[in-house]
């Protein structure tokens, strides 16, 4: 225990974070490992990825088939009604897709974001360059990737 932080042993560790409980499969996780779903003022439930909207929020892991089926069973409305004390008025259709939506939505923001910082390559020959050097710490492929060139960055990862 370091005398100026309660609950840590050196100062620079972090700061213990709280574990939420996800509404639908009852697992305990940190909050980066769920998604926050948010009460809007008119009482619809909406997903808040970044988790800044105000008041009172409830807990879900980002499993898509979790998701889908509670919503299907009707078990979705009944945990969101029990995590906000009855106070939803609607929760809209389709939120496992609305919950991927935001989560590629965040994604490609912070990817757009280290590009703007520098941190990020484009480029095949840049990119086999810093893999090549050990700096690459991730290897992202687009969609669309041509499988050869997908092959040859592979392959370089791997030697």
């Amino acid at each position: 225990m370091h005398p100026g932080h309660p609950g840590r042993t050196h100062p620079r560790m972090p700061k213990h974070e709280p574990e939420r409980r996800c509404i639908l499969s009852g697992e305990r996780e940190g909050r980066d490992a769920l998604v926050r779903l948010a009460l809007s003022p008119d009482g619809e439930v909406l997903p808040d990825i970044g988790a800044r909207a105000p008041g009172r929020g409830a807990w879900v892991k980002p499993d898509r088939a979790l998701v889908a089926e509670a919503e299907a069973k009707g078990k979705l409305k009944g945990a969101l009604q029990r995590a906000f004390k009855g106070d939803v008025r609607r929760v809209p259709e389709g939120m496992a897709d609305r919950i991927e939506a935001g989560l590629k939505r965040a994604a490609l923001d912070r990817l757009g974001l280290e590009l703007r910082a520098g941190n990020l390559l484009l480029g095949s020959d840049r990119i086999a360059a810093a893999v090549d050097s050990g700096e690459a710490a991730l290897v992202l492929h687009a969609a669309d990737a041509a499988p050869d060139g997908v092959r040859k960055l592979a392959q370089r990862l791997h030697s």
